[in-house]
């Protein structure tokens, strides 16, 4: 299976049920994120950190529709795509001021790099100055 391969099980993912991650996750998987929650990276690894990346996500918001921007580009290993997050906020989240049944949207890019068929190691970046302005968290 190819980088661009597993990528596109990636939106899958996001899009349709998170078990899709099941076997393109390898089991030592390390996220590299930023927190809000104080966790660092090696806290949580493998399927469980994958699978915590986008159901963390959708707590805050039905509708959840994840569209690829740019990529997938693969080169050797690593797997890279711009994409755009789409959901509608469903409230609760901490310090958001923004009602109920907004339409949020913003973009963000993922590098992965893939041994033996399966994401090894993930790091995220997205623009979550323009994700929290929609919130009205600032």
């Amino acid at each position: 299976m190819s980088g661009k391969e597993i990528y596109q099980i990636w939106m899958m993912a996001w899009n349709k049920d998170v078990s899709f991650l099941n076997d393109i996750t390898d089991e030592d998987c390390v996220v590299h994120q930023s927190r809000i929650d104080g966790k660092d990276s090696e806290s949580t690894k493998g399927l469980a950190a994958l699978k915590d990346v986008v159901e963390s996500a959708k707590v805050y918001f039905d509708d959840v529709e994840m569209s690829l921007i740019v990529g997938p580009i693969e080169d050797r290993n690593y797997v890279s795509a711009r994409w755009n997050f789409k959901g509608v906020y469903k409230g609760k989240m901490e310090g958001a001021k923004v009602e109920k049944g907004k339409l949020v949207s913003f973009d963000g890019t993922d590098i992965f790099f893939i041994e033996n068929h399966k994401i090894k190691d993930y790091w995220v970046s997205s623009d979550v100055i323009d994700f929290m302005n929609q919130l009205k968290v600032f």
